[in-house]
């Protein structure tokens, strides 16, 4: 069952289960920590797993107009604090990863190694900041339309099973306050470019992208994980901006070997 941490006024729902190697999993927008369920089930047994809902998701509460991803990841550094977790290995989807940049700029010494699953560590393009705005309004006159429109887009057109997992995710973002999605994406917008944290950084770091990711392209964040030579690469090529859903069993499989060599 999730426990509660008392951050700043507000609760913060979160995990902890096993023992070992500490892997911190920060889900993306308009999901919640149950996306790692399957994930903590298969790892626990040989590693320490912590999942949170973050501030707008899930069983969190808001914080204010904006949730930058330097408060966010302030908020994990104090909940680890609590946990007694010195170092660990972050794996964030989409939103998560850019929580998980923030995390290694503010925080170098307490990471062990770094995934970033369907994400990227550049800021958003003029364009890609009007889109987002254009999302704003939409969720303040019509949240369902706005969600059921933007959630389709997170999915491989065609697949087995698509269609199910399509619509438990757009359960859990039907979930969030429309004052959590607009702060999260106002957070989004804001965010700092952060591929020079990747390029200096002195932990293992791996890209894992979806080849019919329509969010993000994959031979851009192929470049990315080229700033170091720490950086690794895996494309999938039968999954969208939710190969965290979509291929599960391949990336469990895949941050297992990569926390505990570095290296897959």
């Amino acid at each position: 069952m999730p426990a509660y941490f008392v951050y700043r006024g507000g609760k913060i729902s979160y995990t902890d289960k096993g023992k070992g190697r500490a892997i911190l999993f920060i889900h993306g927008f308009l999901g919640d920590q149950s996306i790692w369920s399957a994930y903590t089930k298969a790892l626990k047994s040989r590693f320490r797993t912590v999942t949170i809902d973050i501030p707008g998701h899930g069983n969190s509460d808001v914080y204010g107009y904006v949730h930058q991803m330097e408060y966010i990841a302030e908020l994990i550094q104090a909940l680890l604090k609590q946990l007694k977790i010195r170092r660990c290995v972050l794996v964030g989807h989409s939103l998560g990863g850019y929580v998980g940049l923030a995390f290694a700029e503010l925080f170098p010494d307490q990471v062990k190694g770094l995934v970033m699953i369907n994400s990227t560590a550049r800021g958003d393009s003029p364009e890609r900041k009007r889109s987002r705005d254009q999302l704003i309004r939409l969720v303040r006159r019509d949240q369902k339309k706005a969600l059921q429109q933007l959630v389709h887009t997170f999915f491989r057109k065609n697949g087995r099973g698509t269609y199910s997992i399509k619509m438990a995710y757009l359960r859990k973002a039907m979930n969030c306050s429309p004052q959590g999605i607009i702060a999260s994406i106002e957070g989004m917008k804001l965010r700092k470019e952060r591929e020079i944290v990747l390029k200096f950084a002195p932990f293992p770091f791996l890209f894992i992208a979806g080849e019919l990711d329509e969010v993000l392209n994959f031979k851009d964040l192929k470049k990315q994980s080229n700033l170091n030579d720490q950086g690794q690469f895996i494309a999938l090529k039968s999954s969208g901006h939710m190969s965290v859903l979509e291929e599960k069993e391949t990336i469990i499989s895949l941050i297992k070997r990569f926390v505990q060599k570095g290296s897959i």
